[in-house]
């Protein structure tokens, strides 16, 4: 299936809206919970949420101008990448998600933690590699993730497994 150029256009453009970088936590932490609940139906829909939420909100009238120059850079990389090499970023994702998901269900809070905060630590040496300094604007939206994800997480593991000795 090959989606048209006039898609991809209207996609494209949702994904320059900020929201749907700040809410990533959000969601990563929604897919923690349900993987800590042992959850399959909700770890594979908020799975597939995670990349859809790039396009949740609409196109922002006057994009930020490095979220338009490392935007840009991350197109013309993806429009460069063959079919295999983007089969090959696509299961780094599914591994990455599995891998926490995998964590979690095990009750492995810990484990979990590690694997997301390495994700992050991956996407940045990733972003800095391929786009120098361009990929400078992936820090701020990761530190942000990361400090909403691991406050929360931590609050909600403290709160819910050490003070209320309940398994969420």
């Amino acid at each position: 299936m090959e989606l048209s150029p006039d898609l991809i256009d209207w996609m494209w453009a949702r994904h320059h809206n900020e929201w749907s970088w700040y809410i990533r936590p959000f969601i990563i932490l929604a897919f923690c919970a349900l993987a800590w609940k042992r959850s399959l139906v909700g770890v594979v829909l908020a799975g597939v949420f995670f990349p859809l939420s790039a396009i949740v909100f609409p196109a922002p009238a006057n994009p930020k101008p490095y979220v338009v120059e490392f935007l840009n850079a991350e197109r013309q990389m993806l429009e460069a990448l063959s079919l295999f090499e983007f089969g090959v970023g696509l299961a780094l994702v599914v591994l990455f998600l599995g891998m926490l998901a995998t964590a979690l269900w095990k009750r492995s809070f810990i484990a979990g933690l590690c694997v997301a905060n390495l994700g992050g630590v991956i996407k940045l040496v990733v972003s800095k590699m391929l786009w120098g300094e361009v990929g400078d604007v992936a820090i701020l939206p990761t530190a942000i993730t990361a400090l909403v994800f691991n406050t929360i997480a931590v609050g909600a593991w403290w709160y819910f497994v050490k003070m209320k000795k309940v398994s969420f």
